[in-house]
């Protein structure tokens, strides 16, 4: 098949999107990816055998982006590009990233009769709530969730297939949306074993952190995934001396982060900033304990974390605060431990007993084959194959 992927963003890099393409032309799909941002420039161009096909996007469309389901600009601006990409290409499939295009792709799809294959990354109603720009003016004028939650129970409804990220996402939409559990495929953000294994540690950083117990975190660092929790607890345990935390990754919330730092005049935790996952990695390798302390919301108790298997792949056990499909994941695994999130006493002491844990090893054991033996992307994209064998 020939399959048009559409997708709001910057191409490379998308992690999901480089290993279901990568997966699909394994399998002898052919594919032409449709995508388009303020970053991108006007090109065509090749990526291990998939079709690229970038669009600049004008400031001000990127802009209104975020009235499109109360203003026409955003999807006009689609509509135009994706009828260019339609008169190159004949295709026998769209397949498009996240939920606001979906409008514009179910139409390409009626238009020219061929399935629509609609792949969630997110809950884009749940998450929206968490944003600032969203709860504030004028964006608390101009976005609505709750009309925001009615399109999605619409297209989600339309789509011919539909991706999620858990079995508890698949619930949620069988329970609220009813959509039909025949057309749901679950793929999760599973790691590319292939490719993390070929990637070598940076021994001045495994030198650097040898004597201590690290404790690490990797990823958005903004404060709904928990990154206060974790400067609480690393207050609460700075009269341990060989624990050390590491926070890895950015946000726009970095200030908020450091502020609480500088005003605890704690030594026990770093703030990484921004680095390649290639060098993250080391990180991970250097550390005792993987975090994943996300606040609680529909979104979260939803979906996973890339990080969570990253983790996992080396042997790091984790602890996870109490959403629902990571507590259940770990729990089902015996990789881990949970807390109470925002409980920063709760993380505080689950650190100290993991650490302090005779199945400390056993925990690592389990995190470690649970990745090589389910967890992985060569599982996870033999749902994708068997979802187009059955289109």
């Amino acid at each position: 098949m020939r399959i048009l992927m559409i997708l709001e963003n910057t191409f490379p890099t998308d992690v999901r999107v480089e290993k279901e393409i990568r997966s699909l032309i394994n399998a002898g799909h052919e594919i032409v990816l449709a995508c388009s941002s303020p970053a991108s420039n006007d090109e065509v161009k090749d990526w291990n055998n998939a079709t690229i096909i970038r669009k600049r996007m004008p400031r001000f469309i990127y802009k209104s982006s975020v009235g499109c389901l109360r203003f026409p600009f955003y999807f006009n601006y689609w509509r135009e590009f994706l009828k260019f990409v339609f008169k190159q290409y004949k295709f026998d499939a769209i397949h498009l990233h996240d939920l606001p295009l979906s409008k514009v792709a179910k139409k390409f799809s009626t238009k020219y009769q061929i399935p629509f294959v609609l792949d969630l990354h997110e809950n884009r109603p749940e998450i929206m709530k968490l944003y600032d720009h969203v709860r504030t003016f004028p964006g608390n004028v101009i976005i609505s969730i709750k009309r925001w939650h009615k399109y999605q129970k619409r297209y989600t409804k339309l789509a011919d297939k539909l991706i999620l990220i858990t079995n508890e996402a698949k619930n949620y939409y069988m329970n609220n949306y009813n959509v039909d559990p025949k057309k749901i495929t679950v793929m999760s953000n599973f790691v590319d074993l292939e490719k993390i294994n070929l990637i070598p540690f940076d021994n001045n950083i495994l030198n650097k952190y040898k004597e201590k117990f690290v404790v690490v975190y990797f990823g958005d660092t903004g404060l709904r995934r928990g990154t206060a929790t974790i400067i609480q607890a690393a207050n609460l345990l700075k009269g341990h001396n060989d624990i050390h935390f590491l926070i890895i990754g950015k946000s726009r919330e970095d200030r908020n982060l450091k502020r609480m730092i500088d005003k605890l005049d704690i030594l026990n935790i770093e703030l990484i900033g921004w680095v390649p996952f290639n060098k993250a990695v080391s990180y991970i390798k250097a550390s005792k304990i993987g975090l994943c302390p996300f606040l609680r919301n529909t979104h979260h108790d939803t979906t996973y974390a890339n990080k969570m298997f990253q983790y996992m792949a080396y042997g790091r056990p984790i602890i996870v605060s109490d959403c629902t499909s990571q507590k259940n994941l770990i729990e089902k695994e015996e990789c881990g431990s949970v807390f109470e999130a925002e409980n920063a006493d709760d993380l505080a002491k689950k650190i100290i007993a993991m650490k302090q844990s005779p199945k400390y090893k056993e925990m690592s054991d389990n995190s470690y084959n649970a990745v090589i033996n389910k967890y992985n992307w060569k599982n996870a994209a033999e749902q994708l194959i068997t979802l187009y064998q059955e289109l």
